[in-house]
């Protein structure tokens, strides 16, 4: 007879449970405990991994540091273990602006992020944020991009993804509401997040021609989604790979205002890109792969402590900085655009992306076996070079192929905004140096943090805000990368460095 076992994580002392034969990952899944899993638990990225403390597992056993891979660890009897600490946050770059609203009481915006999930509550009178939260995905552990959510939908997981999704809503409704009535909530997100949200099947975004089931606002009754707010709207998207984060964004940096020659670029697992030209919006997203989240890495991370975040040389010497100021385990993506940056700059690696052992620096010393180490065991592989170079290929190529089909040159942008998590946190100038981006003067260039979350707030507290992302989204022309032979030249000739 199959027994249940209890799963203790020190030293929160909270406890799960899981069906004898059922993995750690399944046990997380099934609870929603925010864990990153980004090959979604296939047992290939090596990212999964916790710390067992007392009991033992089968599948799986304790390395050095008694850590084991929780996609492996199977449960046969109690344990106790301990997970990695996460950081994620996508408010540290929340840019608030001065805005008064037009209701009474009190509303929450939402950034429902593939990785993080960020919130805040909003006194709908005068618009100050009166409190700020956040927490990992609790869809992670199926997996670190929007297509490894979309399969886990097609396995028949719809009902656990909304599930885990809507329980750490309201588990940040509550944290930052602190017992007032929440008039509205106002979610922004990525297409697929919405439609996962929703409860609604996102399979067909996931296959030519990549189309939602729906991309208009939604409005529903909190109490409809169990929910902790009386309303519940989802702001629009234009496609099923340009969601309403995007137009969020564009919203929040007034680009559908006025006749400028603007771009919004957007850089995560996927490279949203919107540029405004002559009173109208065009967009197009490219696939850049999970490498600047850290995924496909060897030692790679997502933005948790012990991340390295910055690399720079120091008196000739390479230094470092890492989240938390602890011991580094692993590199995230803005170290990763550092780091890079380095070794080009140090001539350690060559146009081809390969390792040139006949350089003169003094940190050749560093790479051994192919492998260059930051520390005794942090390290940048051949492979991972070659990972970026995919990644950023595809975002500078996507970014240049609109231009191009738009007819715009880039010296004709008056300003660039950059957005998202990483975009806040990664040196503009390495990005430009690693060809993640195009040759820009520094002074148009504004890193702009998360404006999906600015939106949101506008759209919360204002009607014709409402009003404006309704349009932005009708009237945004989508331009499709995947038949381009622009985009496909561009992307060949930007594998290099």
């Amino acid at each position: 007879m199959v027994q249940d076992c209890t799963i203790t994580i020190y030293p929160q002392g909270r406890t799960l449970t899981a069906k004898q034969g059922e993995t750690l990952l399944q046990a997380f899944g099934k609870h929603g405990i925010e864990f990153s899993a980004p090959c979604g638990g296939k047992g290939t990225c090596g990212k999964c991994k916790v710390k067992l403390i007392e009991g033992s597992v089968l599948g799986d056993s304790p390395d050095m540091e008694g850590l084991i891979s929780s996609c492996k660890a199977v449960v046969e009897q109690n344990i106790v273990i301990a997970l990695p600490v996460q950081r994620g946050s996508g408010l540290d770059c929340f840019q608030e602006q001065a805005l008064a609203g037009e209701k009474q009481g009190f509303g929450v915006i939402l950034d429902v992020g593939t990785t993080t999930i960020a919130a805040c509550l909003v006194d709908l009178s005068s618009g100050e944020i009166l409190q700020k939260t956040s927490a990992l995905n609790p869809q992670s552990v199926y997996g670190a991009d929007v297509l490894s959510r979309i399969n886990a939908c097609r396995d028949g997981k719809l009902g656990l993804l909304q599930k885990v999704v809507l329980e750490k809503s309201n588990e940040l409704i509550h944290s930052i509401a602190d017992g007032k009535n929440v008039d509205e909530l106002v979610v922004s997100a990525n297409t697929t997040m919405l439609h996962i949200y929703l409860g609604k099947n996102p399979e067909t975004i996931g296959v030519y021609p990549f189309t939602p089931v729906f991309t208009q606002t939604q409005r529903i009754d909190g109490e409809t989604l169990s929910l902790q707010a009386d309303k519940v709207r989802l702001l629009p998207s234009v496609s099923g790979y340009i969601g309403s984060d995007i137009t969020a964004g564009v919203l929040a940096c007034r680009m559908h205002k006025g006749n400028m020659t603007e771009l919004l670029v957007d850089i995560g697992t996927n490279g949203e890109v919107v540029l405004a030209h002559k009173g109208r919006l065009y967009a197009t997203s490219t696939a850049a792969g999970p490498a600047l989240e850290g995924a496909c890495i060897e030692c790679g991370l997502g933005g948790v402590v012990g991340a390295i975040d910055k690399v720079y040389l120091q008196n000739g010497n390479l230094a470092f900085s890492t989240i938390g100021n602890e011991k580094a385990h692993g590199i995230c993506g803005s170290g990763l655009i550092d780091l890079i940056a380095v070794l080009l700059e140090e001539e350690l690696i060559d146009e081809s992306g390969g390792w040139n052992e006949e350089s003169n620096s003094p940190l050749i010393e560093k790479l051994i076996d192919d492998k260059f180490y930051l520390t005794d065991e942090v390290y940048l592989s051949q492979k991972d070079i070659r990972q970026f170079q995919l990644a950023k290929a595809a975002i500078v190529a996507g970014i240049e192929t609109l231009l191009s089909t738009c007819g715009v040159e880039i010296d004709e942008l008056e300003n660039v905004y950059v957005a998202g998590g990483l975009g806040f946190y990664m040196n503009v100038q390495n990005a430009v140096k690693v060809g993640l981006l195009p040759k820009w003067p520094e002074q148009k260039v504004k890193v702009v943090g998360n404006t999906s979350l600015a939106g949101a707030r506008l759209c919360l507290l204002q009607k014709t805000a409402q009003q404006e992302i309704e349009k932005i989204a009708n009237e945004t022309e989508v331009i499709e990368l995947s038949f381009s032979k622009t985009f496909q030249d561009l992307y060949i000739e930007y594998m290099s460095f």
